[in-house]
């Protein structure tokens, strides 16, 4: 028997909204919401800058939690004596793609603001590469949790696979290799929508 849909009362969108993650997610789902509701509006030019504007504030704000990734990363040799081989290669792999991506990012940020003198364009490409290393090993992680679990058991590993897979479909798209996979063959709609279907995912585990 399905379990009905709670929404979430005040004080858990305030709580989310106090944490990184939450605030992240629900930037993110913000962002993507706008971007679709400016393939069909006239103001579209202006509803894209303020897009651009939600895009940029979560790439400052990651750069404030670079200290968790690293703090994550240390914690790495004790998860190694708790996991098999298999999770903690997963969870290895995802913890250092993005203690690695929120380096490059902070250097691609400052190049493209001009502080630094790197090529910005090759060092978010990249971020793309890390975060899409990150994916494969998350998606890898949580269809073994599934098997494990269950369909009814693992009901939350699920929707996260489904939000992982709906971010792998969408990087997959970003990359610049043409030809490679489904790269540049999803219009914007597309991939705004799979997008805003894994941020509004991440974003409900933090409620």
């Amino acid at each position: 028997m399905a379990r009905p849909v709670e929404l979430p009362t005040v004080d858990a969108l305030l709580k989310s909204l106090g944490s990184y993650a939450g605030r992240d997610k629900a930037i993110r789902t913000l962002y993507f919401l706008i971007q679709l509701h400016a393939q069909k509006s006239a103001k579209s030019k202006e509803w894209m800058v303020i897009a651009k504007q939600l895009s940029t504030t979560r790439m400052v704000l990651r750069q404030f939690n670079g200290l968790s990734q690293l703090k994550a990363l240390s914690t790495l040799p004790g998860l190694s004596r708790i996991l098999d081989k298999f999770d903690f290669t997963c969870v290895s792999t995802i913890t250092v793609a993005y203690t690695i991506y929120w380096g490059v990012e902070l250097l691609a940020w400052l190049s493209d603001a001009r502080v630094l003198a790197y090529d910005s364009v090759r060092l978010f490409r990249y971020c793309l590469y890390l975060w899409l290393i990150a994916i494969v090993a998350g998606v890898l992680k949580q269809i073994r949790e599934v098997c494990k679990k269950g369909l009814e058991k693992g009901r939350d590993e699920l929707w996260t696979l489904v939000g992982l897979v709906c971010d792998g479909l969408s990087a997959v798209n970003m990359l610049p290799h043409k030809g490679f996979l489904w790269s540049g063959k999803f219009s914007t709609r597309q991939q705004a929508s799979f997008s805003l279907i894994a941020s509004a995912i991440g974003w409900s585990k933090t409620l």
